[in-house]
């Protein structure tokens, strides 16, 4: 795996809009609801987290790693989300 192009849906009680994404994040309410990825340019695959589908392990230690690309249109928010 050279590159992925992620997009994520979440959902919190706290208005972004309002205040930040970093409190949108630490809500106790807050989740990430899908997951969306592409790998290497390939076909988009949606792990919907709220049904309980679960990210692969290899898709979790690419996040991680410096020698794969990572693409997202929304990147510090991605970020933000992911790291919490």
């Amino acid at each position: 795996m050279k590159e992925m192009s992620i997009d994520l849906e979440t959902y919190s009680d706290v208005n972004i809009t309002k205040c930040g994404a970093y409190k949108y994040a630490e809500s106790d309410e807050f989740e990430i609801l899908l997951f969306g990825v592409s790998v290497d340019g390939g076909p988009v695959k949606v792990y919907d987290l709220a049904c309980g589908d679960t990210i692969p392990k290899e898709i979790l230690a690419a996040l991680s790693d410096e020698n794969v690309t990572k693409w997202a249109f929304n990147a510090s928010f991605e970020r933000i989300c992911l790291s919490k």
